[in-house]
């Protein structure tokens, strides 16, 4: 049998308490704080994730780029970052992030852009992902304007 003595000190006990909140709370800031960047190879995985689990990806910084595409219906500061998604040597389908800016219309259809912004929840024809701009630029037409369905 063994008898243990611990002699416990309250005031280090609290530093140590102290130092492992901060630890976590500096975690906690790092991971809320970095930007997700999406490119022509991550762009339909990047995607669909953040629809399949929007709770994960709400709040979250992203970067991305794409031409601008309208559909009628979106109202008047929405448009989608869009690229085209190689189905086959013949098909392709439009995919991207809903995105809302108060500036929108300084943007035609079909012009290159690279945005940055927050995912937040969005509406349309039910809950989506959709990226609320904060920063935007005209870009020049990339080499690698397609995309390939998620792996």
């Amino acid at each position: 049998m063994k008898i243990w003595n611990i002699k416990i000190n309250i005031q280090n006990l609290i530093w140590i308490l102290l130092l492992i909140l901060l630890l976590f709370a500096i975690i906690y800031f790092i991971c809320m704080n970095t930007t997700i960047h999406m490119n022509h190879n991550n762009f339909t995985t990047i995607l669909r994730d953040s629809h399949q689990n929007m709770s994960q990806y709400i709040g979250k910084r992203i970067t991305t780029s794409g031409y601008v595409f309208r559909n009628k219906d979106f109202e008047k500061n929405y448009f989608v970052i869009a690229r085209d998604m190689l189905i086959n040597e013949t098909q392709a389908h439009i995919v991207g992030f809903l995105c809302s800016y108060d500036n929108a219309d300084d943007f035609e259809n079909n012009e290159w852009v690279e945005a940055t912004g927050i995912i937040t929840l969005g509406d349309y024809f039910g809950p989506i992902p959709m990226i609320k701009i904060e920063t935007i630029k005209k870009i020049t037409t990339p080499n690698d304007i397609f995309v390939n369905p998620p792996k």
